[in-house]
C-alpha cells in the first residue's frame, strides 16, 4: 500500500484516485471497486466489527481481503476506517482530501443522501445494505442534522492520526503541483488534472426534479 486517501466522499476522491493512477500509483480502491468485486458483505462485516462490536477489530490481515493488489484507497468504504487503515499500513503516505464545507454538504445532499432516502427501505440489494449501514453509523441516519459535524470530526481525526506520518491536506482544485511534490514525482506536462464524477448524471436528474417541483408549486 502506497497511498491512503482518507477524505470523505464528495471531496474529489474520484478525481484524486484517477490522478494517482495517472502518476503510476495504482490501482486505487475506490467505491466503484466494491460492486465490481462483490465486496459489500466484507465491508459490512468491517463496519459491524467497528461500530457494533461484532467480532474482532479489523487490522491489516482483514483489510487485505479486499485491498490486496491495490496500491491506494480513496472514498468510502475505506474512509470509514481512517485510524484503522493508518495503523494497518504504516508504510503508506496519507492524503486528506477536503473541500469547503458548504459545497461538500450540498454535494452530499444531492448524491449519496438523496439516493439513500429515495431507495425503498426493504431494497435487498447488497449495495443498499452497505449504504444503510454507513448512513446509520456515520451520521446517525440523519445527514441533514449530523453531516457537518461528521465532516469536521472526521477531518480532525485524520489529521491527528496522521501525526508523524507523510501527510498532505489536499483539495483537488489545487491540481498537480502540490500532489506531485508530495509524492516526489514529476508534474505531467500538458495533462489536465482529472475532474471525474460518477454522479454527474444523477445530480442532473436531481436538479431536474427540483425544477419540476418548483414549477408545480
Amino acid at each position: 500500500m502506497k497511498v491512503l486517501v482518507l477524505g470523505l466522499p464528495r471531496t474529489g476522491t474520484q478525481s484524486i484516485a484517477d490522478a494517482l493512477t495517472q502518476l503510476g500509483f495504482g490501482p486505487i480502491y475506490h467505491m466503484r471497486e466494491v460492486g465490481k468485486n462483490k465486496h459489500q458483505a466484507l465491508w459490512i462485516e468491517a463496519i459491524d466489527a467497528k461500530f457494533e462490536g461484532v467480532g474482532k477489530p479489523w487490522g491489516r490481515e482483514e483489510f487485505e481481503k479486499m485491498l490486496a493488489g491495490f496500491e491506494g484507497v480513496a472514498d468510502y468504504p475505506p474512509a470509514i476506517f481512517p485510524a484503522e487503515l493508518i495503523a494497518a499500513y504504516p508504510e503508506a503516505a496519507i492524503i486528506l482530501s477536503t473541500r469547503d464545507e458548504d459545497g461538500w454538504y450540498a454535494s452530499m445532499m444531492s448524491t449519496l443522501w438523496h439516493l439513500h432516502t429515495s431507495r425503498p427501505a426493504d431494497d435487498p440489494s447488497p449495495m443498499n445494505q452497505l449504504s444503510r449501514k454507513y448512513h446509520g453509523h456515520c451520521w446517525g441516519n440523519d445527514f441533514p442534522k449530523n453531516g457537518r459535524t461528521c465532516f469536521r470530526e472526521h477531518n480532525t481525526l485524520v489529521r491527528e492520526a496522521s501525526k508523524g506520518r507523510k501527510f498532505l491536506d489536499f483539495q483537488a482544485k489545487d491540481g498537480w503541483v502540490p500532489l506531485c511534490e508530495f509524492l516526489g514525482v514529476p508534474v505531467p506536462e500538458g495533462v489536465a488534472f482529472p475532474r471525474s464524477d460518477d454522479w454527474v448524471e444523477y445530480k442532473k436528474m436531481v436538479e431536474m426534479q427540483k425544477q419540476k417541483q418548483n414549477a408545480a408549486e
